[in-house]
């Protein structure tokens, strides 16, 4: 009788253990797959303000996108908010999108109003009701920014608070246009 239950636990423990390998390496992987598809920005989309579909991958190609993650209730989304909406003019060439898994449209828009995001021009706020944005991003820590350039090629990603300048350095440059002097070039 001893024997049996002895070869029952180590079959037991054989199964845990192989179980327990499998769900190590299936989440290894599943990070893996969402490393390698968030470094092109996603046809996705997530809901407006007014209850439409907006695919994060459709606005202006000519203009580098930034996603931001955001809980308007989180102090280091408050503080990023705040500094958006200071420095509107410094994301005048940019699509930026800021995605909320808070599905309270009147929170959302108190937020909004309460750091001038309605300033900035560009800026556009989306719901994420469905919580897919993990599932398509990787990551659900607040805040969470992505920046992409014109090719919808991942430039940067910042998880937490981040300083709007180093925000504002990551964004590709636009090339000159015709006539504009290059930074840097004397004219003759």
């Amino acid at each position: 009788m001893k024997i049996l239950l002895k070869y029952l636990i180590i079959i037991a423990l054989l199964v845990v253990g192989g179980w327990l390998a499998t769900q190590t390496y299936q989440t290894v992987q599943a990070k893996k797959e969402i490393g390698k598809r968030v470094q092109t920005l996603q046809h996705c989309s997530f809901e407006s303000l007014n209850g439409g579909q907006i695919f994060v991958d459709e606005f202006d190609k000519r203009k580098p996108t930034v996603i931001i993650y955001f809980n308007p209730e989180c102090e280091h989304c408050q503080y990023e908010a705040s500094e958006i909406g200071k420095e509107a003019e410094q994301f005048a060439k940019a699509n930026m999108i800021l995605i909320t898994p808070d599905d309270s449209v009147k929170r959302v828009e108190a937020f909004a109003a309460k750091y001038q995001l309605w300033e900035v021009d560009n800026l556009t706020i989306l719901l994420d009701r469905g919580k897919q944005f993990k599932n398509r991003f990787g990551t659900a820590v607040f805040p969470s920014t992505f920046i992409y350039g014109t090719d919808q090629k991942l430039i940067k990603m910042f998880r937490g608070e981040t300083r709007m300048d180093a925000i504002i350095k990551s964004l590709p440059q636009p090339p000159p246009q015709d006539g504009e002097k290059k930074a840097g070039t004397r004219e003759a």
